[in-house]
């Protein structure tokens, strides 16, 4: 994303003047969700400074921001189990900073009648993204290793944990992390290897979304949302 992250991290990268950060936030505040845990890591200082002129403490209490200062040689299974002491073994969501999205697919996940699912765009296939597989209804895989034969579609990044799915998932980061020494690993490998024992399903999306990669897709992101 250079040059723009030469200054920002990639989740302050402007689309049509809104930062991907800020319309997620925007997002989850519009389905009633404001207590909301970011993990910062490359310019945490510059998102610390956006974040605290953009949603003051006083008017937005529910806005904290933990620091992976190990950002250079972690990803983000690390970040995730860096922000397990912010949820209190309650359900959660977990988006990835750099997907830009419209509102409704938020409220599609809560009102999906499964306690665990990941926003899924069926029929899709892209080689870069997590796909996944299901066998009977329910995800038996997730990776990025998957053939188009066999994906139901591609996960766009979104994932809604009950309060067992999400101790269930961050227990093996921690076996990953504490035992293994294992940092550098997606979040999806701990996702991946709980998928027999926790039910997770698809739900289907419907609105618009763009994982931002490239300046490439903040040119295609800008396009699919130019009348925000």
């Amino acid at each position: 994303m250079a040059p723009l992250t030469a200054d920002r991290p990639k989740s302050l990268v402007s689309v049509n003047g809104k930062p991907i950060l800020f319309k997620q936030i925007e997002n989850l505040r519009k389905n009633g969700l404001a207590d909301i845990t970011v993990v910062a890591g490359y310019k945490a200082e510059v998102l610390r400074a956006a974040l605290e002129a953009e949603y003051p403490a006083i008017r937005y209490p529910d806005i904290r921001i933990v620091v992976n200062t190990a950002y250079a040689t972690t990803n983000n299974m690390y970040s995730a189990y860096l922000a397990r002491t912010a949820l209190h073994g309650e359900p959660f969501l977990m988006l990835n900073g750099d997907v830009f999205f419209d509102d409704s697919i938020l409220t599609d996940l809560l009102a999906w009648p499964a306690e665990n699912a990941i926003a899924t765009d069926i029929g899709k296939y892209y080689e870069e993204s997590m796909k996944v597989v299901a066998e009977n209804g329910r995800l038996v895989r997730i990776s990025k290793q998957i053939s188009a034969a066999d994906a139901l579609g591609t996960s766009i990044d979104i994932y809604k944990f009950s309060a067992a799915g999400g101790q269930a998932f961050l227990s093996k980061c921690a076996e990953y992390i504490e035992d293994k020494r294992e940092t550098n690993l997606w979040s999806e490998v701990a996702l991946n290897d709980i998928l027999r024992e926790v039910e997770f399903v698809a739900c289907p999306v419907r609105g618009r979304w763009l994982e931002i990669d490239t300046l490439e897709d903040l040119r295609e992101a800008e396009r699919l949302f130019a009348d925000e």
